[in-house]
Order: C-alpha cells, then sequence, then structure tokens
C-alpha cells in the first residue's frame, strides 16, 4: 500500500497545540515522507499507513524509543501545502507546511547486524535516520550540507553523496555514519 501523492515530500510543522493548554511553535520538527517511509527528525523512522483521513506512522527505530501507543492522526489538508493533523485521542493539534512536494527517492537499509536505516532525498535535500541518528542536509549533486541533526558534531558539515542508480542489495556507505557497508534492502517501488 502506497502513501497518497498529497502526502509526500518533506514537511515543516508550524506549531502543536496540546489539549493540556501547552503549545511550541518554534521547535524545528521536520517530517520527510516517500511513497512508503517516513524520516520523523524527532527520532523515528519506518513505514506510513494512510486509510482514508488517517495516517499512521509506523516506527521501526526510535531513538528515544517510543511508547507503546499508536502514533496516528486525522488529516485535514487545509490546501495543497498545508495540512492540519489531529491526534486520533484529541490530545493535540499540530499545523504542517510542505516545503517541498518532490519528488522523493527512498532507500531502506541493513547491516550485516540487522540494524536498518533510511536515507531519502529531493529536490535539494537527503534526510538520513540510523541507530540514535538524524541528519537533514541540503545541496545538489555530491555537495551537501547538514542544515539539522541530533548530534553536535555534524552540524554545518560537508558531506559527499553523489546522485546514483540504485538497486536492491546493493552495498554502500552512509554519509556520516559508522564506515561500515548497508546493503539495500528496498526501495521504494
Amino acid at each position: 500500500m502506497t502513501v497518497p501523492a498529497p502526502y509526500r515530500g518533506l514537511w515543516r510543522r508550524e506549531g502543536i497545540w496540546r489539549s493540556d493548554g501547552s503549545s511550541d511553535t518554534s521547535t524545528l520538527v521536520l517530517w520527510f515522507q516517500s511513497a512508503c517511509w517516513h524520516i520523523d527528525s524527532r527520532g523515528f523512522a519506518g513505514s506510513t499507513v494512510v486509510d482514508g483521513a488517517r495516517c499512521e506512522w509506523r516506527p521501526e527505530i526510535a531513538f528515544p524509543a517510543l511508547g507503546p501507543g499508536v502514533d496516528a492522526g486525522i488529516m485535514r489538508f487545509i490546501d495543497a501545502d498545508t495540512v492540519e493533523e489531529t491526534g486520533i485521542d484529541g490530545s493535540y493539534r499540530e499545523l504542517w507546511r510542505r516545503i517541498d512536494a518532490g519528488p522523493v527517492r527512498a532507500l531502506r537499509l541493513e547491516d550485516d547486524r540487522g540494524a536498518r536505516a533510511w536515507l531519502m532525498t529531493g529536490t535539494d535535500w537527503l534526510a538520513l535516520a540510523h541507530g540514535s541518528e538524524f541528519v537533514f542536509a541540503r545541496g545538489a549533486g555530491e555537495a551537501w550540507v547538514v542544515a539539522a541533526t541530533n548530534l553536535a558534531q555534524h552540524a554545518g558539515r560537508t558531506i559527499a553523496w553523489p546522485p546514483r542508480a540504485w538497486r536492491t542489495g546493493q552495498q554502500v556507505v552512509l554519509p556520516l555514519a559508522a564506515a561500515r557497508p548497508w546493503r539495500i534492502s528496498q526501495l521504494e517501488p
């Protein structure tokens, strides 16, 4: 099952308003959505399932670990690039604005120990999540500059990541990740 096209791309959270009266309109939160998978800058990545207006994120990696509850919301598109998410339990409302509509290329990877990673690229961005690491970089061609990360030592670094024709089973070394090989286990359909 693929995620409908209106969801795909790079999104920035404009704000969250909780039922307890608290809110946050200043924390940078990014959501990267491909045809099957998501990466969230708060520290998780995995598959996404959309059923009507209900969107559910099913993390396969999370740092820190997520609780046992379902991560799902009811989505209402205000326009093509603005979506309002309301928690299925009514505990929050988030407003998301799309920064880039795509196309999005996505890879799911595994290492020889069974660890998983996700890599997504858009027109001028790339996002990587693995282990306890999240990286968002801007650029084009082979030159990318880290714009957001959860690891201070990566902030502002330049990384090389040339565009390639990927294939399942191919071995790659991820930028800024431990210099161990990762195998592409799945490509987007």
